[in-house]
């Protein structure tokens, strides 16, 4: 697995296939509404962000759209494949994560282990996939991806907690700082290879530059894969997307790189006020 940041060409070119669609979703749990009138259109290769309040069903939602949980109405399509129907081939081409009830970090093991049993699950039950050279470079991937997105903030304090962020073989897991272990769990959820990756509450990381490091992450994170010319499509839930506003800032130095187009949904609120001020971009 190579994880890196977004190459100009592939940026820059307009994938035509929907990687996710869903009209008027609901759900219910018995007589308490989670979300409803829930429509979206992403498209393949970009970054949605599912945004809003405390209880407004973002990991609820997130948990649907990857083939987790089903909804009481609605259609909805994900990679080309409907749900519920496929729900279990959605599921094998959806990466998940952010979500300690669900994904959680075993924070016992060390790095090294924690990788390992992510490609031991990942590959075929006839073959060792997690060789020691297969987990290093799996590490050094993800630190290459922190290096670079270092160097392309250019002065803007998210530097910082990227300079401190650095996954060791030999570490365990809770010592690891904030955004080293937010990119730990970026790095397992891909083992697997997905199409999609969905990240919950990215709000887990505490500080607004622990934030913005993620968020581009997140705007700029590729790798290469060899089954299909698909793009990696991320869908990321949030409280507060201010961190994503201030590097998408024209004046930012990330703006230099070629960056995913973002849409931003707010959830849990139809007035006028509550529209985003993020654009679509690039």
């Amino acid at each position: 697995m190579t994880l890196s940041l977004l190459p100009p060409n592939d940026a820059s070119r307009a994938h035509p296939a929907p990687a996710l669609e869903a009209e008027d979703l609901m759900l219910r749990a018995g007589q308490r509404t989670i979300f409803e009138g829930v429509s979206l259109h992403v498209t393949a290769g970009s970054l949605a962000v599912l945004a809003g309040a405390s209880g407004t069903g973002k990991s609820a939602l997130a948990l649907a759209l990857a083939g987790r949980l089903p909804v009481t109405s609605g259609r909805m399509t994900v990679l080309g494949l409907a749900l519920r129907r496929s729900a279990g081939a959605v599921r094998r081409r959806v990466g998940f994560t952010g979500n300690a009830t669900v994904v959680p970090l075993d924070e016992t093991l060390t790095v090294k282990h924690h990788v390992a049993e992510a490609l031991t699950l990942a590959g075929p039950w006839w073959k060792h996939s997690a060789s020691r050279h297969r987990v290093d470079r799996t590490i050094t991937a993800a630190n290459d991806l922190l290096t670079a997105l270092g160097d392309a903030l250019g002065d803007d304090p998210a530097v910082k907690p990227l300079a401190q962020a650095r996954l060791h073989r030999t570490e365990l897991v809770r010592d690891a700082s904030p955004v080293a272990r937010f990119t730990l769990s970026l790095v397992l959820a891909l083992v697997s290879g997905p199409d999609l990756l969905v990240v919950d509450d990215v709000d887990q990381l505490r500080t607004a530059d622990e934030r913005r490091a993620a968020w581009a992450a997140l705007l700029t994170l590729e790798r290469t894969r060899d089954r299909n010319g698909m793009p990696l499509t991320i869908v990321a839930t949030c409280q507060d997307w201010q961190g994503l506003d201030d590097v998408l800032d024209a004046g930012h130095p990330l703006a230099a790189l070629p960056l995913r187009p973002v849409h931003v949904h707010v959830l849990g609120d139809s007035s006028p006020s509550a529209a985003p001020t993020t654009p679509e971009i690039r």
